[in-house]
């Protein structure tokens, strides 16, 4: 019946070719259409189940909280300089206002000076009121010193998380501003203001006022935009409008460097990066698979004809995609490009088959007839075969899999159809347009491969030594494929040199925090204060913002509320100075050398700690003992005070002079003892944390290092999991990608093989030669991985999405050399090999150098899923040529005997 169909559509296109390609053309056009709709979705969260609860909740992140969507500016150089820098680009940034609402890069210095005390822990306040009894130079000095030895000197727990560690650094460097700012008033008298007084009263208070690292060499901008890192074009014009503005300021500044990292910008780069690995990959694809088959076939029109009809297939393929899923994910993006090479093999058998017969029969019609009912039936076998091994993967709960499986099954099934009904009539419509043009009968070029031949020829003397070796080589492949690794990381997957990618090592470095971070909504400011709790007693765990910095509970509010108000009463009866006079100097010298040696101990303490912020950060004051010409800034105040004590008193009087009412004022107001009320937090606040609908509150939870190591990564996901299992996030998203891949994709791989031997068993109604036709592709699959591990590759959450696919791939060399041989008999290897064997070594080596061309992408996940690919398809055909001759042979040989 099949052979039937065949001769009758062969003799059809030959008689009426134009026709069939005036047909094809129309539906082509027609393709287009939904092919041009098509989306592009390159998120890890896209290729989660559509109603995983982990993709659910970060969707519906991304929707409610637009501040979710990060986009930073990263400045680097010395402090001066990156702050002007970036003084200078933030009123250019916040003019884009159809892009941005807010540009963050101080501390909310309005709000901390309104409320900064409220905002303290309840025991952190019982010892402020203390410090502050009396704000004149020695008792102020006096009194840090005390509190300092009680909540830092001899106490273990004083640097136990990482909230401890900021914290002490923030402590540490408004001191050392604080003890600069008195050196400044004794060395240089023009700076010695009351505006330079004041700026150390703020930094004393609220600390350095820009988002800066503890070494002051990286500067963090943090931009809120109006829309989401899904709206994909305005986080191109986004990107692009900020990166202008950092190239035209730039050159101003010569020593600054400043970068743009975050989710926005990332999916800018990964989109730009998808799109041209696609496109490049693609033309490499087709010039590479049409050169290797002019040079093969020794002919250029009949490859380029059949390079049109993969072209017109693609199309097809894309417009039906377009109709049943209308999106591509980060994976089946390269549909292209794997259906070039895989596409192309179907007309190859026929090119190849037809250049045969054409020399044998004087007819095309006769030759085209005898073409298809050869090479048909292998065609249409091997294509459903690998449709249905691809359509298998469907069963997958992960949507990357599902989706692949369905977008490739499609691509087989419509390059098969335009191979088919298209290739015949072209290949006879260029066969008369060359005759009609040279005026000479047509000669069809034939091109032998005797080697093949010859191999056949080979394993037939000697097929138990072919399949010994075969055999050999497996068992070692074997052993490398049992111990290959997984690579977690998924910056390794990502386009290599990415800046925003390279920008995130910067980050981790100067702030201790991952810019990777998990999220999650809760439902009232008490749960976002107690999750939040939880989460800063983790040890993976840097930071945790929530509502509750800007908003504490209820409770917590009334428990701090004695110690504020005692704060503000304490500060409202200290309104008498005392200048410094030479006891009171002696004093001074006293409180600053106690200082020095309370801040070593500290030094001491981070060094065992293993807190090296904490460390370096009392090095750049009392200075590092490793380092030659390393001394202590206040020893050196202190012998400057010392050369010149008259001097420095009356210098220092002026200090206080000026900074005593300013501290007074400034501790008052922030000692204020009214009730944060929701209504009272600013919008850009409320923005950040709670929804539109004002009813659920935003959670996010910055890692303390680089996760991108199956070990930290787990760690940190198990640690958000004791807390709830409802936090999401690229972290943990990107496990539980790898977890749910990592079990479809066995699963897919099973069922996909079950589905190849029932096919086949049903196709030549013979279950011996379905297991034999299985046989290559099992020990393919295991040289393919045990390639892997021999070459240093390891798999990954792209390439490992390639192990299912070899599947339905790698079937199709042992189908059309089973088809040969139930048609010229088992006793015909040499044939066999020399015809259908030279097809399938031509198919090979086009689908390799189609998959090949990924190995140019800047993705690096699809570079690895190309060599994955290449080495898969190589592995296939060599067992193929291997085991199916020798073990024919061996079968042959027992049924003479």
């Amino acid at each position: 019946m099949r052979e039937k169909l065949l001769k009758n559509w062969a003799r059809f296109a030959a008689t009426h070719p134009w026709r069939v390609i005036i047909g094809l053309l129309i539906i082509t056009v027609l393709a287009a259409i939904p092919a041009s709709q098509i989306r592009m979705d390159i998120r890890w969260s896209d290729l989660l189940p559509m109603n995983d609860p982990k993709a659910q909740e970060f969707d519906e992140i991304l929707k409610e909280y637009k501040s979710a969507s990060t986009f930073l500016v990263v400045v680097r150089g010395e402090e001066q300089e990156i702050k002007k820098f970036t003084d200078a680009i933030v009123p250019q940034i916040e003019q884009l206002t159809q892009y941005f609402q807010r540009v963050d890069y101080k501390i909310d210095r309005e709000f901390f000076s309104r409320h900064g005390f409220m905002l303290a822990e309840a025991k952190d306040l019982e010892q402020s009121a203390d410090i502050f009894t009396d704000l004149n130079l020695v008792p102020l000095m006096t009194t840090i010193n005390d509190n300092f030895e009680e909540e830092y000197v001899g106490d273990e727990e004083a640097l136990s998380t990482k909230e401890k560690e900021n914290e002490a650094v923030r402590t540490l460097d408004g001191f050392h501003y604080w003890l600069m700012v008195m050196d400044n008033f004794i060395d240089d008298f023009s700076i010695a203001t009351p505006e330079r007084a004041d700026s150390a009263v703020e930094r004393f208070l609220y600390g350095d006022p820009y988002f800066i690292s503890q070494d002051k060499r990286v500067l963090l901008v943090n931009v809120k935009a109006t829309f989401t890192a899904m709206d994909i074009e305005k986080d191109i014009a986004a990107t692009d409008s900020v990166q202008a503005i950092l190239d035209k300021t730039l050159p101003d500044y010569p020593g600054v460097n400043a970068g743009i990292a975050g989710m926005i910008p990332l999916q800018k780069d990964e989109m730009e990066h998808t799109t041209k690995d696609m496109q490049l990959s693609a033309i490499i694809a087709l010039v590479l698979v049409l050169v290797l088959f002019i040079l093969t076939f020794r002919m250029w029109s009949a490859p380029v004809l059949a390079a049109l009809n993969l072209i017109i297939s693609i199309i097809i393929a894309a417009g039906v995609v377009g109709l049943v899923l209308g999106r591509l994910n980060m994976m089946t993006s390269l549909f292209a490009v794997i259906l070039i090479g895989l596409g192309i093999d179907y007309a190859i058998h026929i090119i190849s088959v037809y250049s045969e017969r054409r020399v044998i029969d004087g007819e095309p019609i006769t030759a085209m007839q005898e073409t298809l009912v050869r090479s048909g039936s292998g065609i249409i076998t091997g294509a459903l075969t690998t449709a249905a091994a691809f359509f298998a993967l469907a069963i997958s709960v992960t949507q990357g899999i599902k989706e692949m499986g369905i977008v490739l099954g499609i691509g087989i099934l419509c390059a098969m159809a335009t191979t088919l009904t298209g290739l015949p009539a072209v290949l006879v419509a260029r066969e008369r347009f060359i005759s009609r043009v040279s005026r000479k009968p047509f000669q069809q070029p034939h091109v032998e491969f005797k080697v093949l031949g010859n191999l056949g020829q080979s394993i037939i003397r000697r097929p138990l030594l072919y399949l010994a070796t075969a055999i050999v080589i497996t068992g070692v492949l074997l052993y490398q494929a049992l111990n290959i690794k997984f690579d977690y990381n998924m910056l390794n997957v990502e386009p290599k040199g990415l800046p925003t990618v390279e920008l995130q090592d910067t980050i981790i470095d100067a702030f201790d925090l991952s810019p990777d971070f998990a999220m999650v909504i809760t439902g009232s400011v008490e749960e976002s204060w107690e999750m939040a709790e939880r989460l800063k007693e983790m040890p993976t765990i840097s930071m945790v913002e929530n509502i509750t910095d800007y908003l504490p509970p209820h409770d917590e509010q009334l428990e701090r509320r004695p110690h504020v108000t005692k704060i503000r009463n304490v500060v409202q009866q200290n309104t008498r100075e005392r200048p410094l006079n030479e006891n009171r100097l002696e004093q001074l010298l006293t409180q600053l050398e106690r200082l020095d040696m309370n801040i070593y101990e500290l030094a001491q303490l981070a060094f065992i700690g293993g807190q090296d912020k904490v460390d370096d950060k009392c090095k750049s004051i009392i200075g590092d003992p490793e380092k030659e010409n390393s001394e202590s800034f206040i020893l050196r105040l202190i012998e400057k005070i010392r050369q010149n004590p008259q001097r420095a008193m009356e210098q220092l009087n002026k200090f206080q002079r000026y900074y005593y009412s300013r501290l007074r004022e400034k501790i008052y107001n922030m000692a204020n003892p009214g009730f944060i009320t929701l209504e009272s937090l600013p919008e850009h606040i409320k923005n950040r944390y709670i929804n539109e609908a004002g009813d659920k509150y935003l959670v996010t939870i910055y890692p303390r290092e680089q996760i991108w190591n199956y070990d930290a990564l787990t760690r940190f996901n198990k640690q958000l999991e004791r807390v709830s299992p409802k936090i999401t996030g690229t972290p943990p998203i990107f496990l539980h990608l790898i977890n749910l891949i990592g079990r479809d994709g066995l699963m897919a791989t099973i069922l996909t093989v079950i589905i190849v031997v029932v096919l086949l068993w049903i196709d030549f109604r013979s279950l011996h030669l379905a297991l034999l036709g299985v046989i290559p592709l099992l020990c393919g699959g295991i040289w393919m991985v045990g390639l892997m591990k021999t070459l240093g590759l390891m798999l990954n959450v792209v390439n490992v999405m390639g192990i299912p696919m070899i599947v339905g791939i790698g079937i199709d060399d042992g189908v059309h050399i089973l088809h040969r041989y139930r048609y010229e008999g088992f006793g015909h290897t040499p044939l066999v090999l020399k015809s259908t064997g030279k097809a399938v070594l031509l198919t090979s080596l086009t689908t390799m150098a189609g998959f090949g061309s990924l190995m140019v992408a800047s993705y690096r996940g699809w570079m690895t899923l190309g060599a994955l690919l290449v080495l898969g398809v190589g592995a296939c055909f060599l067992t193929t040529v291997l085991f199916l001759p020798s073990i024919v042979g061996l079968l042959q040989r027992a049924n003479k005997k």
